[in-house]
């Protein structure tokens, strides 16, 4: 405890105050305030001397000004120097108002800154007449930001003001305006005078800068000076531009004193003006005697702290007492002295404390402190600790109050832990400055004792206290808010949890009055405090209040509790038409009960045309009960109905609306979709599609087209489109190639509506009508022509000029045209060239301009020739006459002699010797000449070349021995092949002998593909080499290709023999080069594409065979799709169905061949459409409303464009009565433009279903689902019926009826005649009414049958027949109705098809019959007894024939129609091709009429080849035909005649080579794409037959690896993209014969020692006619004699005479 007391420390701050700060208003701030001591410290802020609590700020301005910290702990209080912030950042508004002033000229102006409020210092800126203001020599503004203007002048008059701009928030103001106005002065030249004088200046000490300001005037302006001094020197560091400022930096001590301001003007007599101020230095107090730290006095004795400050102005010093001012303590003892020091006489304890000394000046403050402490009193306790008990939660408060000096040292424990002291604080446990313990919030735990230890420096004292703790109670589950639905049960709980030591109580209270339980059976408190409430309403809302009372506690908690309902319906809704807005109806009602619910909104259903409803509001502002209903249609009907919502849910609707009908309007939208494209030159095709049916606002009844010339002012051209249903107009006798602006409006029985936007469009272009204009043509060389030329008139070239075509052709040859394109150059002359003409030939030239329809007419020809050149090499270079010193050179003419030949250059030199070269020039007609002089043995170079008039032309030459006549050369030799690539290879060889002249050319040869000694060798390259190459490249090999080489080479004399041939070699893989040809793709179905195409040969494979296949790729064209794939492995598949695709659907493809190397190109794009399919979705927006009693309305949007699958031709409306044996009827609507019908005819107030779907021609789409219920209209009742009279008294009579048939509505009541008086009659809910009227009296029985009944076979039809009765006996009474039954033959039932027929008749129609059915009727009466029996059947009746489809045939069939028609398909455009139906709704062309029932199978005849066509089919009756089958597309197309005039020649013993001709042209029916070879051994074609397929155009084929010596049999077909045609009759050919095989077997018999006996058998292949057998045998070892040979025409042979003990070898030969 001693060691707690001497711990014991006064508080001290960690940090001094700084500067002076500056915050932005609005910004947060928080202060902080650091200092420590012993605990518990406690803190508190003063702000400008008052305490505040808060220490977070947003910052305001009146929250600016001075904050000082204040901290204490049982030691005493501390006083924090103060810290000013300002934060008031802010600018007010100028309160001057606009002001005029007048000064005279030559005198200084000057405006004062008009006031405004701001924090910090405005930044300013003047103006003039709205130009800012630069301070200059006359404009000077002062540190107050006046404006001064020195001299004024006239020109300074104008409107001054401010503007003003505070720099911490961006604020800126403008002042009023300042006019300013100058007079004439009649002073002139005035002395200077200072107009600003400079201002007595403080400054803080360590301060930045001083500044002093002073304005002089005078005039002339331009010399006034101002000059600075001090102490009579002139200052020269620091002044200003014009002198008017004097800065001072860094402004010391030594910088005090009087600073002077002169004014003079230079060169002016006028003594100058002078001016004063004076310069202070301000310094912040400092102490210059500070107390110590701690002092320690003991009681009585006196004490004298000591305090002493300096500071410029010198500081008062203020004494402070544990943070108060000792002045305000009113204490004798205490007494502050001159000297600023503090004494204090007799000391008590209560003096210890903190005392501080604040020293404060103008610049800030300072303060000192000291600790006190008196000593000598030990501790007593004035106020002990004792027993307390308190609640878990509360706080509790032991108290400890403790006296002596020092001021004792507290410490509290329990047991021997430490709870609080002033160096110990455990969270909850706070000692009190009084020395107590407080711990808040108590835990149950804390219960026990605790001990306050105090001690100083005198002694120690204990005292221990018990505090007891008792569970708090309180409600753990208090009640809630709730709110609950009227007639339900409410629960608001109320669980508490207390100390079990104690017991509670609850008590609720509703609106602060105490609920009683026993007063209501609703009303009931659970054990644990819940209140239950059932069956609540409207008088148990309000607040709850839960009390729960105990010892231990008390706690309550209130709760809300709302009783809601669903809101009732609006009333008196209102609907009437909008006269402001013609598509808006204005609704009103009245504002239903909320049903304690506030309501949220409002919602509006409506239907349309007696749709069903839907919301069209669902968000109306509650506080509304009238609204305009918008956005609705014109034409159409209305209905509307409104309901509410709150938090309970939505409120039944109100009652509907009478149906409104909206006026018609002109349609509000254009038609869409204008599509325009010129057809011919002079006409153009314009498309569209109607407006939206949202906008047609009516009934549309046609189309307006107008249309004019683009770009000009010129009127329209108008046309009607009477028919809302055509959708196309054809506009003609338009102008070539112009430009046309089109636009198309819509209109109704309203009116015209807007026309589309304008669509601009070219009539096709034509041909230029005129040629080119002033054509130069010049030959610039031998082989180009220059051409020069001016363009056509524009007028004559009809549309977009493409470029020219320059023309040139020889005279002798005109159909051989070179052709260059040249493209326009719209400025200047145009020019062109065609090059590579021959030389020295005549041509023809001519110019034509070409547009895309095709070329224009050419210009006049032109004739001229190129020019002459150098000729060609001479021909034919060859040597005779060869002697020792002699020889004759013999050549031909130049092939291209390129102009007149002149002579020939012949020059010789020994080989190899230039030195040696001799020449000679010959005439023009000499081709060879003798050279003499020669050297025997020699040999030589000869040279000979042509000359023009150009110079020699290229040089023939060879090399010649004389004396030895040249021979010819010898076979190369060692070819070795090297550098094997898929395209080439190398071939090495030896020359052979050069036949003594050089070697001119080598010859390679090669076998290609099949390699054998019989197979063809062709030539594969000629290379002209010098004679000593070894080396050859053989180029443009196919790659994957067996290949063997041999060569030969060429000199003067000719060929040489062939060489050996090479090893065989095979070239390396490479993807594919081409793709495949002939691509076609037609339609297979409604998903799926033919593709057809020409597979690659296999010379094409450039690989193996088994790894090529194809590729296709397709895509949609018509929508954006990703691109597909479909890989065929076969490389031999020419055709392949691509499936899953979208119905009628234009897709693009391409395919490309690969093998395992790669995929070599795709092939050129083609277009297919898939077929048309059923629509596979139905019309939307399907609605009907009742327009009569008999008519219905009914409308409906298209189907989805992406599901239409083809073009729509029309739609189908189903409908039926809404029960389950009613027939389902059907009416059609043709085109797929109109989208409403009327539907008529219709049964009185009845349901009916009502289903629309779509057609194409190939058949039904899916009808609308869910089916449309709309009933017709009420009219009219129709009679009752069965009205009898069973019961006849005197005076009375019973009438017993059945309801009308047709009620045509809900019966009201029924009306009775009786004595001419009418009597009203409720309706019934049986079917019998009965009504007793008396006074009548009769007696009756049952009536008989009707009798003779006939139908007269002229009142038959299909579908209907009319009866004829006599009445039976009335049986005494009237006869009131007849029933008719029918039954159909032969197995039907007698079923009752009317028992309402009028008592009068005789006759009756009865229809709904099925055509060509038999049928028997039956008849009864009834009259008021009953009914009496049936009569005698009629004979049976057939009713007639009718057309309907295949399944029910409604008649004898007398046959079948079959319609066709070519699909006709246009281009769309550039590119590649894409067709589509030209013409779909064509008129179908019948083909015949009387085919026989039995037939199956009809050929057509005399269609068009390579064609697509259409084919339909129906049956027929006597009465009509039958609907269309659904089509089926065909394509007629396959080769109608076999290839012509095969000729089968034998090549060798193993090939056959066959040509022919193709088919005639009119039969080929397309492109040929290839032909099929079929060939066979003329007696075993199951066994050897073969087909070799060319997938080229060829009309020859070699075929290879055949029997030798065996008789084929070859037919050929042809075949194109529609199939194979038929096969050629078999034509014959026999291969040549070839040597024969061995004999089947070889046999000796008879052997002896001298004889032996041989026997064979014939060849298995005799390969020919065998002409007899060869016998070869000799000895294996050497004997005497020589091998003998022998021939036998016979199987066996005998030899005579053999070597005895020889072994001899027999060899046979054939």
């Amino acid at each position: 405890l001693l060691l707690t007391a001497i711990d014991d420390v006064a508080p001290y701050f960690k940090t001094e105050p700084g500067l002076p700060q500056i915050h932005l208003e609005g910004n947060r701030l928080v202060l902080t305030c650091l200092a420590e001591g012993s605990w518990p410290l406690e803190f508190k802020w003063l702000h400008n001397g008052s305490e505040t609590t808060v220490s977070l700020y947003i910052l305001q301005r009146s929250a600016a000004g001075f904050y000082r910290c204040v901290v204490r702990n049982r030691m005493g209080q501390l006083n924090k120097a103060s810290q000013k912030f300002k934060w008031h950042v802010y600018m007010g508004n100028f309160q001057d108002v606009e002001k005029r002033k007048t000064v005279s000229e030559g005198q200084a102006t000057v405006l004062n800154f008009p006031h405004i409020a701001s924090y910090p210092r405005p930044q300013v800126t003047w103006f003039r007449d709205g130009h800012k203001i630069i301070p200059s020599s006359r404009i000077a503004i002062t540190l107050e930001n006046q404006l001064v203007i020195l001299a004024t002048l006239s020109a300074d008059a104008g409107c001054y003001y401010v503007q003003a701009v505070n720099e911490r928030n961006g604020e800126n103001k403008t002042s009023p305006f300042i006019f300013l106005k100058s007079h004439l002065s009649n002073v002139n030249g005035p002395a200077p005078v200072i107009v600003i004088p400079p201002r007595n200046t403080s400054v803080a000490a360590g301060s930045n800068e001083a500044v002093l300001e002073c304005v002089g005037n005078g005039r002339p302006a331009e010399k006034l000076s101002i000059a600075w001094k001090r102490n009579g020197i002139k200052i020269t560091s620091g002044v200003g531009t014009f002198g008017r400022r004097l800065s001072i930096a860094n402004p010391t001590s030594a910088d005090i004193g009087m600073y002077v301001c002169e004014a003079q003007l230079r060169g002016s007599p006028v003594a100058p003006e002078r001016a004063k101020a004076f310069l202070s230095i301000l310094e912040p107090p400092y102490f210059t005697v500070e107390p110590e730290t701690r002092i320690v006095v003991e009681v009585e004795k006196t004490v004298h702290i000591q305090c002493q400050a300096m500071g410029v102005p010198l500081p008062t010093l203020v004494w402070y007492k544990d943070a108060v001012p000792v002045l305000k303590l009113l204490n004798p003892r205490y007494k502050v002295l001159v000297n600023g020091s503090l004494h204090i006489q007799g000391l008590q304890p209560d003096d210890s404390g903190i005392f501080q000394c604040f020293a404060r000046n103008a610049v800030g403050e300072m303060q000192t402190d000291t600790f006190l402490d008196v000593t000598n009193v030990a501790p007593t306790f004035t106020h002990p600790p004792a027993d307390i008990t308190v609640t878990e939660g509360m706080t509790a408060v032991l108290r400890c109050d403790v006296s002596g000096a020092p001021k004792p040292a507290i410490a509290w424990r329990r047991e021997h832990q430490i709870l609080a002291s002033g160096s110990v604080q455990i969270p909850r446990f706070l000692l009190l400055e009084s020395g107590g313990l407080q711990i808040s919030p108590v835990f149950l735990q804390d219960a026990g004792n605790y001990t306050c230890c105090a001690v100083n420096s005198e002694g120690a004292l204990n005292a221990s206290a018990a505090l007891t703790v008792w569970n708090r109670t309180f409600i753990v589950r208090p009640p809630e808010d709730s709110t609950v639905i009227k007639g339900t049960t409410a629960m608001l709980q109320c669980e508490a949890a207390h100390d079990p030591r104690i017991s509670i109580r609850y008590v609720w209270k509703k609106d602060n009055v105490v609920i009683n339980p026993s007063s209501s059976s609703r009303l009931t408190i659970g054990k644990d405090g819940t209140l239950i409430i059932s069956q609540t309403w409207s008088g148990d809302i309000g607040d709850y209040t839960c009390e729960v009372t105990s010892f231990g506690g008390n706690d309550s908690r209130v709760a809300r509790m709302e009783v809601i309902e669903l809101p009732h319906p609006p009333q008196n809704l209102l609907a009437t038409l909008n006269s402001s807005f013609s598509r808006s109806v204005i609704l009103s009602w009245v504002r239903p009960f909320d049903g304690n619910s506030p309501v949220l909104h409002y919602i509006v259903e409506l239907s349309e045309n007696n749709s069903p409803w839907k919301v069209h509001l669902s968000d109306i502002d509650p506080k509304m009960t009238s609204i305009t209903v918008s956005g609705l249609t014109p034409a159409r009907t209305y209905q509307f109905r409104v309901c509410a919502v709150n938090q309970v849910g939505k409120g039944q609707y109100s009652r509907e609306t009478s149906r409104l009908m909206l006026p018609e309007e002109p349609p509000s939208a254009p038609p869409k979709n204008i599509v325009a494209s010129g057809r011919t030159n002079q006409s153009m095709m314009v498309q569209w599609q109607p407006p939206p049916e949202s906008e047609h606002n009516g009934v549309l009844h046609g189309y307006i087209l107008r249309y004019r010339l683009a770009g000009l002012p010129g009127e329209y051209q108008h046309k009607n489109i009477t028919s809302a249903e055509i959708n196309y107009c054809l506009i003609k006798d338009l102008i070539i190639w112009t430009q046309y602006e089109i636009q198309v409006a819509s209109y109704n029985g309203a009116g015209l509506g807007m026309f589309s936007r304008a669509v601009t469009e070219y009539t096709l272009q034509g041909v230029p009508t005129a040629p080119p204009q002033n054509v130069q043509a010049e030959a610039v060389n031998s082989t180009t022509i220059h051409f020069l030329w001016n363009p056509p008139p524009q007028q004559f070239i009809n549309g977009i000029n493409q470029g020219y075509k320059l023309l040139a052709w020889p005279v002798d040859a005109p159909e051989t045209v070179t052709t260059v394109t040249i493209t326009p150059d719209f400025h200047g002359v145009h020019s062109g060239y065609i090059s590579n003409l021959k030389k020295f030939a005549s041509y023809y030239t001519s110019i034509l301009c070409f547009t895309t329809p095709g070329d224009g007419p050419r210009s006049p020809p032109q004739l001229l020739s190129t020019h002459e050149d150098k000729p060609g090499v001479v021909g034919h270079l060859s040597f005779t006459e060869i002697l020792d010193t002699s020889l004759k050179v013999s050549w031909q003419e130049p092939v291209e002699k390129n102009g007149i030949i002149t002579g020939y250059q012949i020059s010789w030199e020994v080989y190899s010797r230039n030195e040696s070269r001799l020449a000679h020039t010959l005439a023009n007609t000499t081709l060879e000449y003798k050279i003499t002089g020669l050297s025997s043995l020699t040999t030589y170079t000869i040279e000979v070349a042509a000359m023009t008039a150009k110079g020699t032309g290229s040089v023939t030459s060879s090399t010649i021995s004389s004396g030895v006549p040249p021979e010819l050369p010898g076979a190369p030799s060692n070819l070795v092949i090297s550098n094997i690539s898929p395209r080439s290879a190398t071939l090495q060889f030896r020359p052979g002998y050069d036949g003594k002249t050089s070697v001119s050319k080598w010859i390679v040869e090669g076998q290609v593909g099949v390699i054998g000694e019989e197979e063809e060798w062709i030539t594969l390259c000629e290379v002209e080499k010098e004679s000593d190459a070894q080396l050859l490249e053989i180029p443009n090999l196919t790659p994957y290709t067996h290949y063997r080489f041999r060569m030969r080479q060429v000199n003067v004399v000719g060929k040489s023999p062939l060489s050996q041939p090479s090893r065989v070699i095979q070239t390396l893989q490479a993807p594919p080069d081409v793709a495949p040809g002939s691509v076609t793709v037609r339609t297979a179905s409604e998903t799926s594409l033919w593709v057809r195409w020409v597979p690659l040969p296999d010379t094409q494979y450039n690989g193996n065979p088994e790894s090529v296949g194809y590729r296709i790729k397709y895509w949609s064209v018509d929508t954006p799709s990703s691109v597909l794939t479909k890989a065929i492995s076969d490389r031999l598949e020419r055709e392949n169905t691509v499936e899953d695709l979208e119905e009628w659907t234009e897709y693009e493809l391409q395919i490309q061949a690969f093998n395992a190397i790669g995929a070599g190109p795709w092939s050129e794009v083609v277009r297919g459409r898939t077929r048309e399919s059923v629509p596979s979705a139905p019309p939307e927006n399907v609605s009907a409303e009742a327009v009569s009693s008999t008519q219905i309305l009914l409308t409906w949007a298209a189907v989805p464009e992406a599901e239409q699958n083809g073009l729509i031709l029309g739609y189908k409306i189903l409908f039926k009565t809404k029960d389950a044996e009613s027939k389902l009827s059907s009416q059609v609507v043709r085109g797929n433009h109109t989208l409403s019908v009327l539907l008529g005819g219709l049964r009185k107030y009845v349901l009916y279903e009502i289903q629309v779907l779509a057609f194409t021609r190939i058949g039904d789409g899916v009808p609308s689902s869910p089916p449309i219920i709309e009933r017709t209209k009420d009219d009219a009742p129709g009679p009752p019926v069965r009205l009898v009279f069973p019961e006849v008294r005197l005076m009375s009579v019973r009438i017993v009826w059945q309801p009308p048939e047709e009620p045509n509505g809900i019966i009201l009541g029924k009306f009775l005649l009786n004595f001419s008086a009418a009597k009203l009659l409720g309706p019934k809910t049986t079917r019998d009414c009965v009504l007793l009227i008396k006074g009548l009296f009769l007696i009756s029985e049952r009536p008989a049958p009707p009798r003779e009944l006939k139908v007269p076979q002229s009142e038959v039809t299909s579908r209907s027949l009319q009866l004829h009765w006599v009445p039976g006996s009335d049986g005494s009474s009237p006869i009131r109705y007849f029933t008719v039954q029918t039954k159909e033959l032969p197995d039907g039932d007698w079923k009752t098809y009317s028992s309402s027929i009028s008592h009068e008749a005789t006759s009756c129609i009865i229809d709904r019959l099925n055509p060509f059915t038999s049928y028997k009727l039956r008849l009864k009466a009834t009259n008021d007894i009953g009914d009496s029996h049936f009569g005698a059947e009629t004979e049976a009746v057939t009713t007639l024939q009718d057309g309907k489809t295949f399944r029910n045939l409604n008649g004898l069939l007398l046959g079948y129609r079959i319609y066709y028609r070519e699909l006709e398909y246009e281009s769309m455009g550039s590119g590649p091709e894409s067709k589509i139906i030209k013409n779909p709704s064509a008129l179908r062309a019948e083909l015949t009429r009387d085919a026989h029932l039995t037939t199956q199978l009809f050929v057509f005849l005399e269609l068009k080849k390579y064609k697509r066509y259409e084919v339909v089919m129906t049956a027929y009756n006597i009465v009509g035909e039958s609907p269309a089958s659904a089509p089926v597309e065909v394509f007629v197309g396959e080769a109608a005649m076999p290839p012509q005039n095969i000729q089968i020649n034998a090549l060798s013993a193993s090939q056959l080579e066959v040509t022919w001709d193709p088919p005639p042209v009119d039969s080929q029916n397309g492109n040929i794409q290839g032909y099929k070879v079929y060939y066979w051994e003329e007696d075993s074609r199951n066994e050897t037959e073969k087909v070799k397929v060319l997938f080229l155009p060829e009309t020859s084929v070699r075929l290879k690896n055949l029997t030798s010596y065996s008789k084929y049999l070859v037919c050929i077909s042809a075949f194109n993209a529609a199939g194979d045609g038929p096969k050629s009759s078999p034509g014959q050919g026999r291969t040549h014969q070839a040597a024969p095989g061995p004999p089947s077997f070889l046999a000796f018999s008879e052997i002896t020692c001298s004889t032996l006996n041989v026997s064979w058998g014939e060849p298995v292949a005799a390969n020919g006619i065998l002409q007899g057998y060869r016998v070869i045998y000799e000895p294996l070892a050497p004997v005497q004699g020589k091998a003998a040979r022998k021939a036998c025409p016979v199987l066996t042979w005998r030899r005579q005479r053999i070597y005895k003990n020889v072994r001899l070898e027999f060899a046979l030969l054939w």
